[in-house]
C-alpha cells in the first residue's frame, strides 16, 4: 500500500513539525549533561486476590510449578507459625509444616525440592534453631531434613552449579560459611571475621562465591563494607565508600536477582544501592567486579504524589529481559506502589516508574515474580507503620507483564508497531522539507537551553553524571593512567572541568585527585594481596602514580602507614 500526500498536507506539514524537528536535532548536538531524560511514570494496574489463611509476616514467598507459595513466618501477636500456603484454583491452601521458621531461610533446588532452614526459636523474635526441612512442590507436603551447623536467622543461602548449597548471614549469633553437600550433612567451610544479617551470596564462578551485607547481625551500618569470598581473601571496594548496598530486614533471594548466563560462565547480578543523599542505583556485578549501571535517566525518587521510598531487592524477568525493585509512598496521604522497571538488556539500562491507584492496604514484603512476568506480594506489614504484631493476610496481584495502562500486552506490541510505522513516514517528509529549508537556528537553541533548564533538576543531571563518572573510573579504570588530568575526564562526559570538579565534591566530598588517588590506593591493596610476590613499588607504579616519592607520600596520607607496613601488618591476610 502506497501513502500519497495531498497538496494541503504537503503545504502545512513543516509549519506542525518544524519546531519538533529542530529542537530533536539541536539536543543531539548538545552536552549529554543537558539532555538527562526524565524517567517515564505509567499508571498499571493492581489486582487483589484472596487473602491469605493465616496472616503473616518474616515469611518466604516462592513461585513453583504454576503456583505462589508461602512459607512460615510470624503471624499476629508476634507468634511464629509452623504453616505454609500455596495459591491455585483461586484459593488459598493451607500445609502444616514440620517446624516454625518465623525469619528462617529457604530455596528451590535443581531437585525440584526446597529447602527451609533456620528461624526464631520464640515468640517475639527470640532465640535460633538449628532445623532444617524439605518441601516436596509436587506432593505439598513437607519432611525434616537434617541440621544446620550453626543455629541461624536473618541468614541467606545459594545453590552452586555443583548443587551444593552455600550458607551465611546471622542475628545475634556467630557467623561463617556452612554448606549442604546433597545428604543431610551441613558442615562448616571456614568461620568469618563478621557477623552479616541478610547478606548477598552470588556467584563469581562455578565453585566460588562473594558475601557482603550493609549491615552487622544487630543490625548496624558497617563503616567499611567487607566481601568475603568463598574461597580467598576477603577484599572491599571503593563503590561501596560512596554507594551502600539496599538492606531490609526482609528475605532476601540472591539468585532472584541473576542476570547472567551459568552455561556462558557469565556470573552477573544486579543489586540495589544508595548514597548518603537517600538516591537509589543500580550496581551490576560480573564475577568480581562491581560497577554502576548506566541507565538512560536517573532513578526517580519522586512521583508526582511524594517522595518514593524502595524497600525491595531485586528480582529479575530473564525472559522480559527486565528487573523490579518495589517501593511505597513515604508521604501521609499516598497509599500507592511503585515498581521501578529496569531493562538491563539495553545500553544504557532503560527505567521506567510504574505506580498503583491508592490502596487500602500497602505493606511491605517482598515480593515474588510469576510465570506471566507479574509481580505478587503476600502478606507483610504496614509500610507506614510496620508492626510485627499486625501482620497483614493481603495478596495483591501487580499487572507488569501481562497488561500495561490496562491494555494487554499483545495490544501494546500491535500498537507499538502502528505508532512506529506512523513516526517513521513523518520523519522522512520531515527531513525532505528540512533539506530544503533552515533558518532561524540560533532562536530554536535558545529556546531548547531553556525547555532543558526548566525540564531536569540539576540533582537528576548531577546524579547521571557522577553514575558516568564512576562508570569510566571502575569499569575502564581511567585510573591507571599516571598522566590522568580533570580535563580529560571533563572531555570525556563533554562538560565543563568545573561541572565535573563540583560534581565531585557533592557526592564524595573530595577533590579531583582525592577521588583519583583513593582508587588507585584501593588497587595497590588488592595488588598486594593478590600477588604478594612482586615489588612494593612495582605495584604502585602500575597502579597509576608517577614516581616512587607520590606513591609512598599517597599511600601513607591514606592508610596512615607505609606500604612496607601495610604488608606487614596484613601479610596473615595476603597469605
Amino acid at each position: 500500500m502506497r501513502f500519497k500526500l495531498t497538496r494541503r498536507l504537503r503545504t502545512n506539514l513543516p509549519l506542525y513539525s518544524f519546531l519538533a524537528l529542530t529542537v530533536l536535532t539541536v539536543q543531539a548536538t548538545k552536552p549529554a549533561v543537558k539532555t538527562v531524560k526524565t524517567c517515564p511514570q505509567v499508571k498499571i494496574e493492581t489486582e487483589r486476590l484472596p487473602d491469605l489463611n493465616v496472616p503473616r509476616t518474616s515469611h518466604n514467598t516462592l513461585f513453583l510449578n504454576g503456583e505462589v507459595i508461602v512459607i512460615g513466618g510470624h503471624t499476629s501477636g508476634f507468634v511464629p507459625t509452623g504453616t505454609a500456603e500455596y495459591y491455585r484454583d483461586g484459593k488459598w491452601h493451607l500445609m502444616e509444616m514440620v517446624y516454625d521458621h518465623d525469619q528462617g531461610f529457604s530455596i528451590p533446588m535443581k531437585s525440584g525440592k526446597v529447602m527451609i532452614a533456620g528461624g526464631h526459636d520464640q515468640h517475639l523474635g527470640i532465640g535460633h534453631i538449628f532445623a532444617v526441612e524439605l518441601y516436596d512442590p509436587v506432593s505439598h507436603s513437607f519432611e525434616g531434613y537434617g541440621c544446620l551447623d550453626k543455629k541461624r536467622c536473618f541468614a541467606e543461602c545459594l545453590e552452586m552449579d555443583s548443587g551444593r548449597i552455600i550458607i551465611s548471614g546471622n542475628w545475634y549469633h556467630d557467623d561463617g560459611i556452612e554448606h549442604y553437600n546433597g545428604s543431610n550433612l551441613f558442615s562448616n567451610i571456614k568461620d568469618l571475621p563478621v557477623v552479616r544479617s541478610v547478606p548477598y551470596i552470588l556467584r563469581t564462578s562455578k565453585d566460588n562465591a562473594v558475601i557482603f551485607s550493609s549491615c552487622d547481625g544487630k543490625g548496624n551500618p558497617f563503616d567499611t563494607i567487607t566481601i568475603d569470598r568463598l574461597q580467598g581473601e576477603s577484599f572491599s571496594i571503593p563503590l561501596f565508600k560512596t554507594w551502600r548496598p539496599l538492606y531490609n530486614l526482609i528475605q532476601n533471594h540472591s539468585q532472584d536477582a541473576f542476570i547472567g548466563d551459568e552455561s556462558k560462565g557469565n556470573y552477573a547480578y544486579l543489586i540495589p544501592v544508595f548514597n548518603d543523599k537517600g538516591q537509589l542505583a543500580i550496581v551490576k556485578t560480573e564475577g568480581e567486579k562491581f560497577s554502576l549501571l548506566p541507565t538512560d535517566s536517573p532513578v526517580p525518587m519522586r512521583s508526582s504524589f511524594g517522595r518514593i521510598n524502595y524497600f525491595s531487592y531485586v528480582v529479575v524477568d530473564r525472559k522480559a529481559g527486565k528487573a523490579y525493585i518495589i517501593g511505597n509512598g513515604e508521604g501521609k496521604g499516598d497509599n500507592r506502589l511503585y515498581i521501578l522497571s529496569i531493562g538491563y538488556t539495553t545500553a544504557p539500562a532503560s527505567l521506567t516508574l510504574y505506580y498503583s491507584a491508592p490502596l487500602p492496604e500497602v505493606m511491605v514484603t517482598m515480593p515474588v515474580l510469576t510465570s506471566d512476568g507479574d509481580l505478587i506480594l503476600a502478606g507483610g506489614v504496614d509500610s507506614k507503620d510496620p508492626n510485627n504484631f499486625k501482620p497483614y493476610a493481603t495478596t495483591l496481584l501487580l499487572h507488569v507483564g501481562t497488561t500495561t495502562c490496562g491494555i494487554p500486552a499483545t495490544t501494546q506490541i500491535w500498537l507499538w508497531g502502528v505508532l512506529v510505522a506512523l513516526i517513521m513516514l513523518a520523519i522522512i517528509s520531515i527531513t525532505g522539507w528540512f533539506c530544503q529549508r533552515k533558518k532561524k537556528q540560533k532562536d530554536v537553541e535558545t529556546l531548547v537551553d531553556s525547555i532543558d533548564n526548566n525540564t531536569h533538576s540539576d540533582i537528576d543531571s548531577e546524579e547521571n553524571l557522577m553514575q558516568r563518572i564512576s562508570h569510566l573510573m571502575e569499569e575502564k579504570q581511567l585510573f591507571l593512567n599516571a598522566e590522568l588530568k580533570l580535563t580529560d575526564l571533563a572531555d570525556a562526559m563533554k562538560v565543563s572541568t568545573r561541572v565535573v570538579s563540583d560534581c565531585i565534591k557533592n557526592h564524595c566530598d573530595s577533590s579531583f585527585a582525592h577521588f583519583v588517588n583513593n582508587y588507585r590506593i584501593e588497587y595497590v591493596k588488592q595488588q598486594l594481596r593478590r600477588h604478594p610476590d612482586k615489588k612494593i613499588t612495582t605495584v604502585g607504579m602500575d597502579s597509576g602514580f608517577a614516581n616512587e616519592t607520590s606513591f609512598y607520600r599517597t599511600f601513607k596520607a591514606f592508610t596512615g602507614m607505609t606500604p612496607k607496613e601495610w604488608v606487614t601488618q596484613n601479610i596473615d591476610k595476603i597469605n
